[in-house]
């Protein structure tokens, strides 16, 4: 892949792309003061809404972060919109997809400095940790740099593609083994990425977590939760793009979310390295009403639901919880929508349909058993949002302290699989 093509293709300064802020027309003005311990916090100077947080957890340096923050904050560069400073024209520096791609560059550059490209290195001599976390993180500052990962965005997909190659070339030097793919979905296909705990195929398949991203994800996100969490217990993991996003950026978000996923799970039975009757289904954020809304819909193809801070009601009918997102969440859904203006009023309507509770399925219990993480003082998922999921069989309900949040995403993270590992067994 080499540090030099992609200085070729993107490093050079560019004035013809749409800014990102830009690219959706908003009706009406958004000043709120955002903050969610899953989601990040907003700034009245900035567009995007900042996790540095999750972030962190995902393994990048939080100084490198705040050095990156700091390049675009300074940068007397023109901006599409003066109020923000993620908002420089061009792919220039200040350029908030410009900055984090050089520094995911960075990372790049140290793997192939390892073994250089034009050397021939056997595999087996390379320092393959250090090559691994390099090019993980590599693909993390690439991710960064696409989010919010808008639809229209082309620069930012260019940034996906990178943080694409680099997370494969990431997993080549990893203790596991990567598998791309293709799930058909009527005339076209959706690529997932399954995740095996062995460096070698093993002949006997593996249960699974089959992971429904959030908005703000790239499925390459969770690969944390997967090394350190699901891998030690011999668990594959199953991700796929949410629609409009990444590898299934052709398909737009609609009521019928989990079109894709459902296409995924019919079609799990012709995968050979995981065992298809050991099937746990797994939403993070807004991904808990795809993930859900399988749960009931397909009962019989699945051992367990699990969310982690679901968001499946209050958020898609609530107006007042509508009005305290930011102006980057309501430009993300219209985004995904393939909208390109909103109001709040359209907003309204549009996710009104996005409501398990309006679509008649949460009105009855779930015939799996469930496992619900919150977040105290997450006010788009609280514990009553959690509690109206049903189980015929149980639903336990793990409430992390807003005062303990590293160690309560630990904790969260080992609940989630002692709860698994007991389905499995």
């Amino acid at each position: 892949m080499g540090q030099q093509n992609l200085s070729e293709k993107l490093f050079k300064p560019k004035f013809n792309y749409p800014e990102t802020t830009s690219l959706i027309q908003r009706i009406d003005a958004s000043t709120t003061q955002f903050s969610s311990v899953l989601e990040g916090e907003s700034n009245s100077r900035w567009y995007r809404v900042l996790n540095t947080l999750l972030w962190h957890w995902r393994g990048i340096p939080t100084l490198e972060i705040e050095a990156v923050l700091s390049r675009i904050a300074v940068s007397d560069k023109k901006h599409s919109d003066d109020n923000w400073l993620d908002s420089v024209i061009g792919y220039q520096s200040g350029n908030w997809i410009y900055e984090f791609l050089t520094q995911a560059a960075e990372w790049a550059g140290k793997a192939e400095q390892i073994c250089q490209l034009d050397t021939e290195c056997p595999i087996e001599d390379l320092d393959r940790p250090k090559m691994h976390e390099y090019w993980l993180t590599a693909s993390q500052f690439a991710s960064i740099a696409s989010y919010p990962h808008y639809k229209t965005d082309d620069l930012a997909a260019q940034a996906q593609s990178y943080a694409y190659r680099a997370y494969k070339e990431a997993l080549e030097y990893s203790p596991f083994t990567l598998k791309e793919i293709d799930f058909k979905v009527d005339s076209s296909v959706v690529k997932g990425l399954l995740h095996l705990p062995t460096s070698t195929v093993s002949d006997k398949p593996c249960p699974v977590l089959f992971m429904c991203t959030g908005l703000t994800n790239l499925q390459i996100d969770f690969y944390k939760y997967f090394a350190d969490y699901l891998a030690p217990l011999g668990i594959a993991l199953l991700t796929i793009d949410s629609p409009g996003i990444g590898l299934s950026r052709q398909f737009n978000l609609s009521q019928n979310s989990t079109q894709l996923h459902q296409a995924v799970l019919e079609q799990l039975s012709n995968v050979p390295w995981v065992d298809h009757t050991k099937v746990i289904v797994s939403g993070f954020r807004v991904g808990a009403q795809m993930a859900t809304r399988l749960a009931y819909l397909m009962p019989n193809r699945i051992k367990g639901l699990l969310n982690f801070g679901p968001i499946i009601h209050q958020l898609f009918v609530d107006k007042a919880v509508q009005q305290t997102l930011p102006a980057m969440y309501k430009d993300l859904i219209a985004s995904r929508l393939g909208l390109n203006r909103i109001s709040n009023v359209q907003l309204l309507a549009e996710l009104n349909y996005f409501s398990l509770k309006n679509q008649g399925l949460i009105n009855r219990p779930c015939n799996a058993p469930v496992m619900s993480i919150v977040f105290e003082g997450d006010n788009m998922s609280t514990e009553a949002e959690a509690k109206l999921i049903m189980s015929s069989q149980k639903h336990q309900i793990v409430k992390i302290e807003a005062k303990q949040i590293t160690p309560g995403l630990q904790k969260a993270m080992e609940k989630s699989t002692d709860w698994i590992k007991e389905l499995i067994k």
